[in-house]
């Protein structure tokens, strides 16, 4: 499937920022899965380039301004082509060692809700059947609801509320896994559905399955990934997984952030 993507970041400020410096990864997972038809990374204020594919096989970019005022916007979008493996991720070049994602983070730390749920698990399955287990598990543990949380919400906190949003589901979902000994990371990017509006940036899993690799699961939609998922960036949770990060210097005023996403298939 050919599909087009328009993702529009914009950040307000109501004073001067002296220096800002910010990182992007926001070109799409080179591997088998989707090929780049075409993509450009765009901003109207500061210098963006190049720096690197890091270790998790992310292209890496900069962006660099000095006494930045009002408004600021960094524009993606291209053309990708992708192909439905039942989840399974191919030909992604990284070099992390799977193991290193059995680790917790404070958002994806277990409480003994989240353990009760891991009991619901039929230990004496194969790796894949459990998997599928835990995705179904954490689809029915919290309802959708748009606006619940935030980027700091936590796994045990969603669970706690018995809602929240793509982002929570994929918390949960990672935590389970990593309890019952799966490596699990969280996984930025976009979705497309022809029925509904709710195509936008999305979030969802991914288990290590040996003789598998990398599986992506869907707790939001009760499946794995296909061909109407884009994979943009990969980490241990939301936080590592941003697509943008940034520090200032020497400001203290407000930062607001808006973003605009528009998904079609092409």
């Amino acid at each position: 499937m050919k599909i087009s993507i328009y993702h529009r970041t914009t950040y307000s400020y109501d004073e001067t920022v002296p220096r800002l410096s910010q990182s992007l990864r926001l070109y799409p997972s080179v591997c088998t899965n989707q090929s780049v038809i075409s993509w450009k990374i765009n901003v109207d204020k500061g210098k963006i380039k190049y720096l690197y594919t890091d270790s998790l096989g992310h292209q890496t970019y900069s962006l660099t301004n000095k006494n930045i005022s009002g408004s600021q916007n960094i524009i993606a979008k291209g053309e990708v082509e992708t192909k439905d493996f039942s989840g399974v991720l191919k030909g992604h070049k990284e070099r992390v060692n799977p193991e290193c994602f059995v680790r917790y983070t404070d958002l994806t730390f277990p409480s003994e809700e989240m353990i009760k749920l891991c009991n619901k698990v039929n230990k004496k399955n194969d790796q894949i059947s459990m998997s599928h287990e835990l995705n179904l598990i954490v689809a029915d543990a919290i309802k959708y609801k748009s606006g619940s949380t935030t980027i700091k919400t936590s796994a045990q906190k969603a669970l706690a509320k018995r809602k929240g949003v793509c982002q929570d589901f994929a918390h949960i979902l990672i935590t389970l896994a990593r309890y019952i000994g799966l490596p699990a990371r969280y996984i930025n990017g976009f979705l497309y559905d022809e029925h509904s509006a709710m195509s936008s940036s999305h979030a969802w899993a991914e288990i290590y399955i040996d003789h598998l690799g990398w599986v992506g699961f869907d707790p939001t939609y009760k499946k794995c990934i296909d061909e109407n998922y884009i994979r943009i960036c990969s980490g241990f949770d939301a936080l590592d997984a941003s697509t943008i990060r940034g520090t200032t210097t020497n400001y203290n005023g407000e930062e607001n952030l808006s973003v605009k996403v528009e998904i079609a298939q092409s």
